[in-house]
């Protein structure tokens, strides 16, 4: 299992990496469910030489520092060490290689190596959106796309990608990332006029999540309802920019920043507030995809995200803002004076992600997906 980037977006050290809830590890620990021996290859930015890493509820973990990055000027998905990822590969001899594919361009010459000289099957997860501005930058880890077996995605709109390309044949569809049925339970509590937002914070264009346009969005709400708050769950590089941003606005006391908290005290944090906002940009609130959109209607908080391309509107299981700090505001109002009919369309996800996306139910379809490559 490869997840070729570094954590420069988050801020993670090596030790957080190590400790905190992500679905890598979580994927590891399914795997070790199974009855196999995963191992993670990722990178980080601190080390300079590469760190192993043993556990019996996850497998192997191995940290490579980065040698080189290309293309220059990103966030993260450039780092790059061949010849150390390669090495570990021979020794390993993997039964099969799993690709968490950020766009990560390390992922052509990985893909490569994987069928041409390893010789073994490769499944690929699109992990991330397809931008249509942003395409050419990434043709030449698409184009690689027809030498993968198997390509996991939840994103609706890749298909059209897929067929372009002529491998919408091995392409799966699967809910990503899941919820932990014993955590996130219906159970909210409408008194309350919390505004949420959980997540790692970037900087200002460090990633595809922009938490900090929550901000101005509020001073815009605040000047017609005043009892409003807005609570940041989550830390990153970007966590000082919106502390100052702020208080800049005006807004710091209806703000608070409870930093990163434990994956298994989220639940409270859903179940509490009036609605979850997703600082990214989608096609649809539709429950495929992102932990957080899953997450918050599994608990049957309304969930608020912003559309992709074009003006916001009603989604399948939430709603989807303008960019625009103005208008979301206005588009924000109309819904909380429409509140009965936006806690309808959260108890509707809720049912569906309870139904579709419970982590038992997504272990067994990439099971079956991948004993059926390794079985041949």
């Amino acid at each position: 299992m490869l997840l070729l980037h570094d954590e420069r977006f988050s801020g993670w050290s090596v030790r957080e990496r190590l400790t905190r809830h992500h679905f890598s590890l979580r994927y590891l620990e399914l795997c070790r469910g199974f009855g196999w021996n995963p191992s993670l290859y990722c990178f980080h930015q601190s080390i300079r030489e590469m760190r192993v890493y043993r556990s019996k509820r996850l497998g192997t973990i191995k940290i490579f520092p980065v040698r080189f990055r290309f293309p220059p000027f990103l966030r993260f998905g450039n780092d790059h060490n061949p010849t150390a990822v390669w090495r570990e590969m021979l020794l390993d001899l993997p039964d099969l290689v799993h690709f968490h594919h950020y766009y990560l361009f390390s992922f052509p010459y990985t893909a490569w190596l994987v069928k041409r000289r390893l010789k073994r099957p490769l499944t690929t997860q699109l992990h991330g959106y397809y931008h249509p501005p942003k395409r050419w930058m990434f043709w030449p880890c698409l184009l690689m796309l027809r030498r993968v077996d198997r390509i996991l995605y939840s994103y609706k709109p890749e298909e059209s990608l897929y067929r372009r390309l002529g491998v919408l044949d091995r392409a799966h569809r699967i809910p990503f990332p899941g919820v932990d049925p014993s955590l996130f339970q219906p159970g909210r509590r409408r008194a309350s006029d919390r505004l949420l937002c959980v997540g790692r914070i970037p900087l200002p264009g460090g990633g595809e999540r922009f938490p900090h346009l929550l901000l101005p969005i509020l001073r815009n709400l605040l000047r017609h309802r005043r009892e409003l708050t807005l609570t940041f769950v989550g830390d990153g590089p970007g966590l000082a920019h919106c502390r100052w941003l702020a208080s800049r606005l005006g807004v710091w006391e209806h703000v608070s920043f409870d930093g990163y908290v434990p994956h298994a005290e989220l639940p409270r944090y859903y179940q509490t507030s009036l609605m979850t906002l997703v600082p990214l940009g989608v096609y649809d609130v539709d429950g495929w995809f992102d932990g957080v959109i899953q997450e918050s209607l599994a608990c049957g908080t309304p969930v608020v995200a912003f559309k992709a391309y074009g003006k916001g509107g009603k989604g399948t299981f939430g709603y989807l803002l303008t960019k625009d700090p103005n208008r979301a505001a206005d588009e924000l109002l109309t819904l909380l004076d429409a509140l009965e009919e936006v806690e309808e369309l959260a108890e509707k996800g809720s049912r569906f992600i309870h139904a579709h996306c419970m982590e038992g139910r997504i272990a067994r379809e990439l099971r079956d997906v991948w004993e059926g490559l390794v079985k041949g």
